[in-house]
């Protein structure tokens, strides 16, 4: 714009000047059109070709898809089936299944009564017989240590009457000696 006001206003002595310009100007706006037009019809004609890749991708996966999405029609009717025939099987296995769990754990917990009254009984009599053991251990021991003061004390008594004997018996030899030997002295 600025150049065509230029234009309009230049005098004679700079028209041949502004003309030629106003000349340059257009050339390289019209060059520019044109590297410009070349330049959307490259990108309109890669499009087109990126454009028809994408139909022929998407038609390829139309004919693969279509039979994956018949079987698996296929396979959802039969599941469909399958399942409509057989949800009273799976019920009354399901039914028989509680049923089974509740007798079980019914058993289990009179298991568990039974064993744990078991280990009480057990307790029990081996605390009776530890007390048994303990008072014929307590006896024994009782018994021994009477036993062995029964021996003791006489044993200790003739010990002492037998030392006394020896005394005695000692005296009386050392007597008759003295006696024996005051009489043979005498002679």
């Amino acid at each position: 714009m600025a150049m065509l006001a230029m234009w309009f206003q230049a005098t004679d002595a700079f028209s041949t000047l502004n003309g030629r310009i106003l000349a340059c100007f257009l050339a390289v706006v019209a060059l520019t059109m044109v590297v410009l037009a070349i330049a959307l019809v490259v990108l309109a004609a890669r499009s087109v070709k990126a454009i028809r890749g994408l139909v022929e991708t998407v038609d390829e996966m139309k004919q693969k898809a279509l039979p994956l999405l018949d079987s698996a029609t296929a396979l959802s009717q039969s599941a469909e089936t399958l399942l409509r025939e057989n949800a009273p099987k799976v019920k009354a296995i399901a039914d028989n299944l509680v049923e089974t769990s509740d007798l079980v754990r019914g058993t289990a917990q009179h298991f568990d009564r039974t064993l744990a009254d078991a280990n009480l009984r057990t307790q029990r009599q081996v605390a009776r017989v530890d007390g048994m053991m303990t008072a014929a251990l307590t006896a024994t021991v009782e018994m021994v240590e009477t036993i062995g003061s029964g021996i003791r004390v006489p044993a200790q008594k003739i010990a002492a009457m037998a030392g006394q004997a020896k005394l005695l018996a000692e005296g009386l030899l050392a007597r008759i000696k003295s006696a024996a030997a005051g009489t043979r002295s005498g002679e």
